[in-house]
């Protein structure tokens, strides 16, 4: 029997998390911006422990990520099932298009997603999808005049063709708090409830919980419910920036919220935010008129005993593990990212190793470059290249990056000259470029490795014989750093022009923070 389990569920980059339950397996979806696959997909059969699916979004037709810029593409996403099919209801802010994307289950239980996509023609983001009669609604939240003000409104769509049949109609303001927004309509009896995010994507983040016995509202809400789960007020707590809920039923009927909430570090003064939002899993009760979450704190640990019923649905125990890739697959692991699009014939799997092939285009260009990367889903963690003596250089170059956008970056890199291996940073703030000589090694690199820290970040590489790095402050890859927490840090391979650059294991694990 699970005791407690650890927030977040979903460690790293997985914001704006939307759960649903067919038969036994819980399916969940997440924001991706401008990476791709576009929409996280996992799955679930115990709540705690998730494999990761392929991504959804693969084709231009479902969306076009080609002109996202840094923190845009893939906002909040939707997941619902009724009529056998999944429903997944999301924006392309690039495009700024709103949209719906069916799957249905095969045989074998993989879901088949439709490479079209179907749009709704309404202003606004997080669209929910909500499913009764044979009616379907999108509520979603938008600005309602010049002066900045949003609102949650609500539309009856035509399922197949995205036809709007009545509204928009305004259903809330919410409870005054800015950026109402995140909406999700629940039915509970004979009782339709208004779940939204207030506060901004902040400090000041907050659940609030509406009421109405007409879908089309009034709802509100009562004097003593709103914030109904936030830790605006508890500094102290180390789960920060709690919003963008949605609740669902397990497999006993059981009430749970996800939610997203951020791991800040504490750096003398000042807290910073590298793994972006993070998905949280919390048990509710809801016994009476208005839900209870986890005794009403935010908590890291969740403790289990004052939630029998939940408690026996979670039949395993949580499982933090270090991901290893030996690429010993025929498909890449659904962990792995680029940017804005498929990195095509610039990446091939082969006799265990990953071949990933140069292109001229860089981090800066705001398009696709050679460059393969995997979430830092922990405040301490080391990410770990071993590189395959296949590598090739020709006139380009082979590396590591971290990065949170495409102006807060910095990488370590190999290029070859005169049978040497000159090695250098390169490193992006907003507007200022650091470019230093590090040294050369005498031989091909055997290893980079990334030592992720609160504080700081250090860049090696080595070819077993010398060591070479440079150590720079975790703060230039915060949410705090690009004043915006949509996306978080992202670690990967790099390869610039003709180089190739051949890797037999890529880890990543969780290490004691210094």
């Amino acid at each position: 029997m699970v005791e407690s389990y650890q927030n977040p569920i979903l460690r790293g980059m997985y914001p704006d998390p939307s759960i649903v339950l067919v038969k036994d397996t819980y399916y969940m979806v997440n924001s991706t911006f401008e990476y791709y696959p576009g929409i996280a997909l996992s799955k679930s059969t115990d709540l705690l422990n998730w494999k990761k699916l392929p991504g959804i979004v693969v084709k231009t037709e479902q969306a076009d990520l080609s002109k996202a810029k840094s923190n845009e593409g893939i906002f909040a996403v939707c997941i619902r099932f009724f009529n056998d099919h999944f429903y997944v209801i999301t924006t392309n802010f690039a495009e700024f298009k709103n949209f719906i994307i069916k799957g249905r289950l095969n045989v074998n239980g993989e879901i088949i997603w439709e490479q079209h996509r179907t749009e709704i023609d309404i202003t606004g983001i997080d669209p929910d999808l909500y499913h009764e009669n044979g009616h379907t609604y999108v509520t979603f939240t938008g600005y309602i005049d010049d002066k900045g003000t949003k609102a949650i409104q609500q539309a009856e769509i035509d399922l197949s063709t995205g036809t709007i049949l009545r509204g928009p109609e305004i259903t809330s303001l919410g409870t005054g708090g800015r950026d109402v927004e995140g909406p999700h309509i629940i039915k509970k009896e004979q009782s339709y409830y208004l779940l939204a995010a207030e506060g901004g994507t902040g400090v000041g983040h907050m659940i609030t919980m509406f009421k109405s016995d007409n879908l089309w509202g009034p709802f509100v809400d009562h004097s003593t419910i709103n914030p109904i789960f936030t830790n605006r007020d508890r500094a102290n707590e180390p789960l920060q920036n709690i919003g963008h809920a949605d609740l669902f039923q397990d497999t006993k009927g059981n009430w749970w919220l996800t939610c997203l909430g951020t791991r800040p570090s504490t750096i003398d003064f000042k807290q910073i935010t590298n793994m972006g939002r993070e998905t949280l899993l919390y048990p509710v009760d809801w016994e009476k008129e208005w839900p209870k979450i986890n005794q009403g704190i935010p908590s890291e640990v969740v403790d289990m005993s004052q939630f029998p019923e939940h408690q026996s649905v979670l039949v395993n125990e949580q499982q933090l593990l270090p991901f290893i890739d030996t690429f010993d697959q025929s498909t890449l692991n659904p962990e792995w990212l680029s940017l804005r699009g498929d990195l095509e014939e610039s990446i091939f799997l082969q006799n265990t190793t990953l071949t990933l092939i140069g292109r001229s285009t860089t981090i800066e260009h705001g398009a696709t470059p050679a460059f393969l990367g995997i979430r830092q889903t922990e405040k301490a963690e080391i990410f770990t290249v071993k590189v395959e003596e296949s590598t090739t250089f020709n006139n380009g170059k082979i590396g590591i990056i971290s990065m949170i956008n495409d102006t807060h970056f910095a990488a370590i890199l190999v290029r070859e000259e005169a049978e040497k291996f000159l090695v250098s940073r390169y490193q992006k703030v907003e507007d200022l470029v650091v470019e230093e000589a590090l040294g050369s090694l005498e031989s091909l690199p055997t290893k980079f490795e990334l030592i992720n820290q609160p504080a700081t970040k250090a860049f090696t590489v080595t070819d077993g014989k010398k060591v070479l790095s440079f150590k720079t402050s975790s703060l230039h890859f915060s949410n705090e750093a690009i004043a915006a927490l949509n996306t978080g840090d992202i670690q990967g391979i790099y390869a610039l022009n003709d180089a190739s650059l051949v890797v037999k294991e890529i880890r990543r694990q969780a290490v004691d923070v210094e």
